[in-house]
């Protein structure tokens, strides 16, 4: 990933890594040893003699000081850069996903672990790096020890093995204190950060005084973790001590025998300098090598947790050998024939031998107590979920055997919870139909219908005004102005079919009302179906659809549903006496 980010700078960052921890090392050591050497064979040394050397330690430094200038003036474009790149990786793959995979409580699980190991990830990288660099100084410093003290490479690389091991089994037990469980904690505490800090909650955690209540649950959670954390990570302490210091006593010995060959005159001081180096470098690097290889290895399953959401397909596809919807009539008829439906893993039918046709161009509401079915099927209609038995048709063709893509492109909708986008009044609305975003027309018919139209002139950029709070010179809308801002965008996609699904929840009985006379006067040539809990929003409708168990217990309009006097009727009763 970080190669695709940026491939030059992730060579350049390799390499500048390599080169700085293990050849400009050894470089300096090996120029220092010649030096050294020519000093104590020549009592008489003049500068010309050394001059070649000191002229090689300035190439050496001044490429070292490149290399690092380089990559630290670009760390930051090399940080951001990758974040920046699993950003649109991320935001590419959830464009390609439906509703249904969104309302998995394990894609959402999922989500949050991709979320939490980016920074994982990140450090994957510098753990790699680092693991080359280490490998490349471990082979450095074998090549020059080797004509040496050969004897002191098994010994160097025999020491680090306990160290290892320890550390590895250690690592294996605290693992879960740096994903898991420290994500409980954190999910705790941004949590109760959220609650004291929202506009739509603070009110209320204000009111009660819950904020010392909330921060003693956040403390709670941290204490347990810390005490948990410091129970494991002390019983290891002890041994990881013992390693080092068994180590140590390891290059004490080979060290030793370094001093030892100087005082018989076997071995030059140079030759010295340089062995006492590279026995530094090759514990060092073959230690690096194996905790680098641990930490990555620890890290592995929080990685492939970004390869099983890359890899995650969506719940509903398009078919493979499409059907052309017919283009008459347009609006399409849709029906409903024989329909049942059940959410996965769940045992009760929501709908249950449904039957129903819309007919082009009808204004038809669905009325009926929560659980009733209303909204399911919506979500059938516009197949964020695929019929459990039975079929949907549109002119004559099921619904799966359209291309998605294109059967959303005919239906415009506002949902109960609408996106409040905190971009410009006007993006708001062209996110309806973005290829539309020039047609000036469609823009000021899409307020009017809306009557978004009444508060837009208080705005002081008007269309261009940023809305809401997120922003800087962001103005916030009250939940009316918002939901008539959504209808607008709705209205914009200028589709054949409309959906509106307690459009007026938020809007005043008078905003309602002119809402629905634009519905029904402007929008003759579109099928509209609409959800709705006010009586007073469907009565006007062509049909009434009154829903039950997933049943249609009633149909017809108004008139003719209170003169039944059922369900309707008893319901559009109930309200009325709250006006009264």
């Amino acid at each position: 990933m970080s190669w695709k980010a940026n491939k030059q700078f992730t060579s350049l960052f390799l390499f500048s890594n390599i080169y700085s921890s293990t050849l400009y090392p050894f470089f300096q050591i090996f120029i220092l040893a010649q030096v050294l050497d020519i000093i104590q064979k020549h009592h008489g040394v003049t500068m010309a003699e050394v001059a070649v050397y000191g002229i090689l330690f300035a190439i050496v430094s001044l490429i070292n000081i490149a290399l690092t200038s380089l990559v630290n003036f670009q760390g930051f474009y090399k940080e951001v850069g990758f974040d920046m790149y699993i950003d649109k990786l991320i935001i590419q793959k959830l464009t390609t996903l439906d509703p249904q995979t969104f309302e998995k409580p394990s894609f959402q699980k999922l989500l949050a672990e991709v979320e939490a190991a980016r920074g994982v990830l990140s450090a994957q990288i510098d753990r790699l790096t680092g693991f080359i660099s280490a490998i490349a100084k471990t082979l450095t410093a074998i090549f020059v020890l080797l004509p040496l003290f050969p004897i002191f490479i098994p010994l160097i690389l025999v020491s680090v093995v306990p160290a290892y091991y320890i550390g590895d089994v250690s690592r294996k037990r605290m693992w879960p204190f740096f994903t898991s469980k420290r994500t409980v904690v954190t999910r705790v505490t941004q949590y109760v950060k959220t609650l004291l800090s929202q506009d739509s909650t603070s009110k209320e955690a204000s009111i009660f005084h819950t904020g010392a209540i909330m921060q003693h649950k956040v403390t709670i959670e941290q204490q347990k973790y810390l005490r948990d954390y410091k129970k494991i990570n002390d019983s290891y302490a002890s041994g990881i001590l013992g390693a080092n210091i068994f180590q140590f006593c390891v290059f004490l010995l080979t060290q030793y025998i370094n001093l030892v060959a100087v005082v018989k005159g076997t071995l030059a001081v140079g030759q010295f300098t340089l062995a006492f180096q590279q026995s530094q470098n090759l514990a060092t690097g073959s230690q690096g090598i194996l905790d680098m290889y641990s930490s990555m290895k620890n890290r592995i399953q929080q990685i492939e947790k970004f390869f099983t959401f890359f890899d995650y397909q969506p719940a509903i596809t398009s078919p493979q050998e499409p059907k052309i919807l017919p283009t008459s009539p347009v609006p399409p008829i849709i029906e409903f024939k024989n329909v049942s439906f059940r959410y996965p893993k769940t045992e009760r039918d929501i709908l249950k031998n449904f039957n129903v046709i819309l007919n082009s161009g009808e204004k038809i509401a669905l009325v009926g107590e929560n659980g009733a079915g209303k909204t399911t099927i919506i979500k059938l209609l516009l197949r964020f979920y695929d019929v459990t038995e039975g079929e949907i048709l549109v002119n004559g063709i099921n619904i799966k055997n359209l291309i998605l893509e294109q059967w959303h492109s005919k239906v415009g909708a506002l949902f109960q919870d609408f996106i409040k986008y905190q971009f410009t009044f006007k993006e708001n609305i062209y996110y309806g139909n973005f290829e539309e975003k020039n047609n000036e027309d469609l823009l000021k018919d899409a307020i009017a219908k809306s009557g978004a139209d009444k508060y837009l002139e208080s705005l002081p950029d008007g269309v261009n005004q940023i809305v809401g709070k997120m922003f800087d010179s962001g103005i916030d809308l009250s939940g009316g102005q918002w939901q008539k801002l959504a209808l607008a965008r709705a209205f914009f996609r200028n589709a054949p079919i409309l959906i509106l699904d307690e459009p007026t929840a938020a809007i005043d009985a008078k905003a309602e009302y002119e809402i629905f006379e634009n519905v029904q006067k402007l929008q003759k040539d579109k099928t509209v179906l609409i959800i709705s809990h006010r009586f007073s929003t469907v009565r006007n409708a062509d049909r009434i659809l009154v829903l039950e168990d997933g049943k249609i217990l009633e149909e017809g309009n108004h008139e003719t549903l209170m003169k039944k006097k059922g369900l309707y009727a008893e319901l559009f009763e109930i309200q009325a006496k709250g006006y009264k």
